[in-house]
């Protein structure tokens, strides 16, 4: 049996995910965002225009989203050559919340020793070893 890989969600998709979870309507969140007019959202949910960067963290707040997640998505989908450069850089990443807070939950349980990790992956469930 081969597993199929997991593929990541684009932005369009995410935002629309997103929505479809939202009780505001589109036009409630383009004023949130500062948007003139509510049809640049659908234009966002169809994939028929990028989120500007500069919009990341409103529409992230408006749709009740982990900002850095979809900073991640809007990077790695529209420049991924650049975010990959930065996170070289960087020597790092940007977490969302739910991964902070499984960062500190590894540091706590190894001590903050900067254990090696053994990642064994079965089907959606990650284990993580401190070896």
């Amino acid at each position: 049996m081969t597993k199929q890989p997991i593929t990541r969600t684009t932005v369009a998709d995410f935002i629309a995910d997103r929505l479809a979870d939202s009780d505001k309507t589109q036009r409630e969140i383009a004023e949130e965002c500062g948007f003139e007019k509510p049809n640049i959202i659908t234009m966002f949910k169809n994939g028929a225009t990028k989120l500007p960067i500069n919009r990341i963290g409103p529409l992230a707040k408006a749709l009740n989203a982990d900002p850095a997640h979809l900073l991640r998505l809007v990077m790695a989908e529209y420049f991924p050559d650049t975010w990959v450069d930065i996170e070289n850089i960087m020597q790092s990443t940007v977490l969302s919340a739910n991964e902070l807070e499984l960062v500190r939950a590894y540091r706590q349980m190894t001590g903050d020793n900067d254990a090696v990790p053994v990642v064994i992956n079965r089907d959606a469930v990650i284990a993580i070893v401190a070896a």
